[in-house]
């Protein structure tokens, strides 16, 4: 949308002057997912006083020793990493001009605090899908010096209106701000960046503030792609699990309360009466020098944390010696209990997020090949989702910084980018894939099976380390007999090509160059081979 002029801008804004209900209801809702992930403000969010069940008292010192669930939210999210450790991904740059891609890759290098444009959506954009869905990510620029684009975090709390297109947005209208006791308000439509200064009723634009920008588009992408039919708010990819994460904070409050309370055994013990006043606390008028007035013996140590019982006078009661003292225990059950609905509530959170329980149980080593994608599917269709947010917003900001440094392109809206994040991911450490590869060697499983599996398993080892991982990955795809022992080599092909085998591991030590195509290595390797085999005599007689 591009406003005719200012004066159609001013209409927008006095259209928009106080907070309509539907933004406060999406403060609302960010205010209470950076409570549960963030712990933002977490006691006045989420613990309060249980109506009709606890005093005042027990709710203000349960707000007192509560702590966040960030911890919960943590593990909850760990499998997101795996959108950028995916292998199969592509990222292309259709720049005609050297000199503006050189300039666009050095730009996207180092986008902000010293991270690439794809590290930053991978740390903060992620992170506001599920803290602040109805915020926006807003790219700013200055062309002071030199050219700075970066993108930055407007939050749902600084943004006074905007109207949702999909994700983008028409035009967009920020809080206002006060500097030198004057009022200035932003408006952004898809040519125009505009602030004004309000006098009471009046709007004066700011010329020096005033400019328009070079992006085709409002550069403001909204933090998710989320929302019901029919209605305007976005939601976070948690939105189903609040409640039950909400039930959580609760439970674990309590929990926590009760370790403060009963946590620590009582003390118990008989008393012991003052000899020299016979427990009365007096030897004749005077308060008894002995015991202090008190009538029994009192122990160096403070008993204010005991419970003292009578010596019992029944000649039917038990003889008390030894046990003449002891400790009272908690209920072990209440706290076993309250433990064992954390970790169901856990995994109840768990599951309905990801779709599977998978990724937080121990027991997908007993399980067959065929199970475990079972198990693995739902977890990936929601890591498609989460991957399929990155790349929307990577490339959206792409495009728009390639807008502002390529003078030359006149449509901004072509596109010159693609951005495609890998989807293979590696969801399992390495030992636990490298163990189902020797099962299924052992098993005898076909070839797409296996090479499918140690693929798998070098992408878990060298996740980290990509050099790393296309050599071992090309040695795999070279190496004789990779999947058969050497017993079988030998007995199926022969001494020869068992050999071959041995030494196919020496002639990969010594090589120096990785670079060079598969076919050029093998036929390297095969003259290697001629000249380095033993010459075996099989002839027995």
């Amino acid at each position: 949308m591009i406003f005719k002029d200012d004066n159609e801008a001013i209409a927008y804004l006095k259209k928009h002057e106080t907070l309509s209900s539907d933004f406060k209801e999406m403060r609302e809702y960010s205010s209470t997912l950076k409570a549960l992930v963030n712990g933002d403000d977490f006691i006045d969010e989420l613990i309060n006083k249980i109506e009709g069940i606890e005093s005042s008292l027990k709710a203000k010192a349960r707000k007192k020793y509560s702590r966040s669930i960030k911890d919960l939210f943590s593990r909850l999210f760990q499998p997101i990493d795996n959108i950028y450790y995916a292998t199969g991904g592509v990222k292309e740059y259709d720049i005609q001009s050297d000199t503006t891609k050189a300039n666009y890759l050095k730009q996207i290098a180092n986008i902000r605090d010293n991270k690439t444009l794809s590290e930053w959506v991978q740390i903060y954009a992620i992170q506001l899908y599920n803290t602040d869905p109805n915020g926006v990510i807003f790219l700013e620029y200055k062309t002071d010096s030199k050219v700075d684009v970066y993108p930055t975090y407007k939050s749902s709390d600084k943004i006074r209106y905007y109207e949702a297109k999909g994700q983008l947005v028409d035009y967009i209208i920020f809080e206002p701000k006060v500097k030198n006791q004057k009022n200035y308000i932003r408006i952004v439509d898809d040519l125009t960046d505009r602030t004004f200064e309000k006098n009471s009723n009046d709007y004066v634009l700011v010329d020096e503030l005033t400019f328009t920008h070079p992006f085709g588009q409002v550069p403001a992408v909204i933090c998710s792609n989320i929302q019901l039919a029919g209605e305007d708010e976005k939601l976070a990819p948690i939105d189903s699990i609040i409640e039950v994460a909400k039930e959580y904070a609760r439970d674990q409050s309590f929990l926590t309360l009760y370790k403060v309370y009963k946590g620590n055994p009582i003390f118990w013990k008989y008393v012991q009466y003052c000899s020299d006043c016979s427990g009365t606390g007096k030897q004749g008028k005077e308060e008894c020098s002995t015991c202090n007035g008190k009538g029994k013996v009192v122990a160096k140590s403070d008993v204010t944390d005991a419970v003292e019982l009578p010596i019992p006078t029944d000649t039917e009661s038990p003889i008390i010696a030894p046990n003449i003292a002891g400790f009272i225990s908690p209920d072990i059950d209440v706290w076993e209990q309250y433990n064992k609905e954390l970790v169901k509530l856990e995994e109840q959170i768990y599951k309905s997020h990801w779709g599977t329980s998978y990724g937080m149980d121990n027991v997908q080593g007993m399980k067959t090949a065929t199970e475990v994608t079972f198990d693995k599917q739902p977890l990936e269709n929601q890591l498609n989702k989460y991957a399929d947010y990155a790349e929307y917003v990577e490339w959206k900001l792409s495009e728009w910084i390639l807008n502002l440094l390529d003078t030359t392109k006149t449509d901004k809206l072509e596109s010159k980018i693609t951005i495609n994040l890998g989807r293979r991911y590696i969801i399992e450490s390495y030992d636990v894939l490298l163990e189902r590869y020797e099962k299924s060697v052992l098993a005898e499983e076909n070839n797409v099976v296996l090479d499918k599996l140690f693929s798998e398993y070098l992408g878990a080892k060298y996740r980290n380390n990509p050099i790393d991982l296309q050599i071992n990955l090309l040695k795999a795809r070279i190496e004789p007999y990779l999947h058969l022992p050497l017993t079988k080599v030998s007995l199926i092909f022969g001494i020869e090509e068992a050999q071959k085998k041995v030494l196919f591991q020496k002639w990969w030590n010594s090589l120096k160059d990785f670079s060079k195509d598969e076919s050029v290595l093998l036929s390297e390797f095969n003259t290697w081979f001629e000249e380095n085999k033993k010459v075996i005599n099989t002839n027995l007689n």
